[in-house]
């Protein structure tokens, strides 16, 4: 197969020194893949392990890879090391600053675009305030105690425990609810809202009210699932209220409790993101022996009531799971056993090893999505390619390559397989290859695999995006054209600004003096 490496074709033998050094740069971060062709198979894999970078797609060469000093500056000259001194790690450093800034502009945009930031704040709290009143509503027993853990930061209120603790005793009188509301609102916003870190309150049930005791002084390591923007909108989405009602339900129907007897159920929820992904049942077993007879079913409460739980748990990012504890129990007379939710918190998976801006570029779009100001993909089409590459690369290597483990890809999987700026910057070239239909299909698919889930796949959307993947891995084996080569020439200098801004300059200025030529060359894999 061939790899493009690109040349330095200096204007002539006795061009300035300074020339030369800029076209030795040129060669560093235009030629191992640059062009969007397949890299080679020494520079992904061998001992070395040094990655490709410019654009996301040239090498940071090793030394025995560098031209020789002939070739970029004037004869007789020294050889220059790479990058005028700088180690390789250095520039790799340079080039992850540079993805970073990228995912970094793309959060601002989307806590600035169209936003009021106290607006969003409010409403994140008017939430979290309403989701507990409805779950104080229906507790009467005097010294029963409700605890809610939430992460706070920037606004955003993510809830990772719950617990509730029975008090035993005698019914207490009723509680205005406007009255706990407001206890609840004023610490929400005047005490939490403007805080980082984890945070307790815990709700306990007296005769005549609701005392509320807020901690925040216990200290925490920040959970993969918090956000950090708050999402301005006044509830949950029907169809996410809806997927966990019918679930519950389901659920619910499955247990049954011995007719005077009492169970403790163990219940596993897999979310992603808002979705629900999946659910296991994963014991019952029996705290007290019934007085014989048939088993009594849940009530339908109970199904109510471990939806009331749940959902808050829906607004966090990524994959995991909640493990819930359920308390049941029958009561002689009654029809059907009682129930409630005596704990819930988060499990996680491991981390993954995806770049750590990928979950705040993630939660960014899926602001946008979860607000509806603008649908989340079509507001990350308007980014422009830079931003697309980051959230596909930083999407793909936090779900697994497995998924994209397809016959006759090598090329594909060996690059996105490298680190995070390095496949972004691949990518970001490679798409070049596609035509213009073909890279708006994988736009949509991938948009969809990461706002809907995988699940949320056909079989036919499914055959396609693989199928995509298929087809980078053949165009990037392809010579390229005239006007393609002229675009990724134009590109790589801009990247080297952005890497050497010190040099972007007389970079400008000098165009004509520093012209990179293209040869091709022969590379066995």
């Amino acid at each position: 197969m061939s790899t493009r490496v690109v040349t330095p074709r200096p204007a002539s033998a006795r061009q300035s020194p300074v020339l030369g050094v800029l076209a030795l740069l040129l060669v560093l971060f235009t030629q191992a893949a640059c062009a969007g062709g397949a890299p080679r198979r020494d520079l992904l894999t061998g001992p070395s392990h040094r990655p490709l970078k410019s654009q996301g797609l040239s090498a940071a060469l090793p030394p025995h890879e560098l031209p020789a000093s002939g070739s970029g500056g004037a004869a007789g000259e020294r050889p220059i090391p790479a990058a005028v001194g700088a180690s390789h790690e250095e520039v790799r450093e340079r080039a992850r600053r540079v993805e970073e800034g990228r995912a970094e502009a793309l959060v601002l945009a989307a806590q600035r675009e169209g936003r009021d930031p106290e607006a969003a704040r409010d409403a994140e709290a008017d939430r979290a305030l309403a989701r507990m009143v409805g779950q104080c509503s229906g507790v009467e027993e005097v010294g029963a105690e409700l605890a809610f853990t939430f992460w706070v930061e920037g606004g955003a209120l993510t809830l990772v425990g719950y617990q509730e603790e029975r008090g035993g005793g005698r019914a207490g009188r009723p509680v205005e609810a406007e009255g706990l509301a407001r206890v609840l609102r004023l610490v929400l916003a005047e005490y939490m809202g403007r805080r980082t870190g984890e945070v307790v309150l815990r709700l306990r049930r007296e005769e005549a009210r609701w005392a509320v005791d807020y901690d925040a002084s216990r200290p925490s390591a920040r959970p993969a699932e918090a956000r950090t923007l708050p999402v301005r909108t006044s509830g949950t989405p029907v169809g996410t209220f809806l997927a966990f009602q019918e679930a519950a339900g389901r659920w619910s129907r499955a247990v049954l409790v011995s007719a005077g007897g009492a169970a403790r159920v163990e219940l596993e929820v897999r979310l992603e993101d808002g979705r629900l992904a999946g659910w296991e049942l994963r014991e019952v077993r029996r705290t007290r022996e019934g007085l014989g007879g048939s088993p009594r079913p849940l009530s339908p409460e109970v199904a109510g009531h471990l939806v009331q739980v749940l959902l808050p748990f829906s607004e966090g990012l990524g994959p995991r799971t909640v493990h819930v504890v359920l308390r049941a129990e029958h009561r002689q007379g009654e029809t059907q056993a009682r129930g409630r939710v005596e704990s819930a918190r988060v499990e996680r998976p491991p981390q993954p090893p995806g770049p750590s801006w990928y979950r705040s570029m993630h939660e960014a779009t899926l602001l946008r999505w979860r607000e509806g100001v603008v649908e989340g993909s079509a507001w990350l089409a308007q980014r422009g390619v830079e931003e697309l590459a980051l959230w596909w690369v930083g999407g793909i290597i936090a779900r697994g390559l497995g998924f994209f483990a397809t016959e006759g890809l090598e090329w594909v999987t060996r690059a996105l397989g490298r680190e995070p700026e390095v496949a972004a910057g691949w990518l970001r070239t490679a798409l070049e290859r596609l035509t213009k239909e073909e890279k708006t299909t994988f736009e949509q698919l991938w948009a969809k695999v990461a706002l809907e889930g995988e699940q949320a796949l056909s079989r036919s959307e499914r055959k396609a995006l693989r199928g995509l993947f298929v087809r980078l891995e053949e165009t990037i084996q392809q010579p390229l054209d005239d006007t393609l080569k002229k675009t990724l020439r134009a590109d790589a200098r801009t990247y080297y600004a952005e890497l050497y801004p010190q040099f972007a300059k007389i970079l400008k200025n000098s165009a004509e003096d520093l012209p990179i030529h293209p040869t091709f060359r022969r590379s066995r894999s």
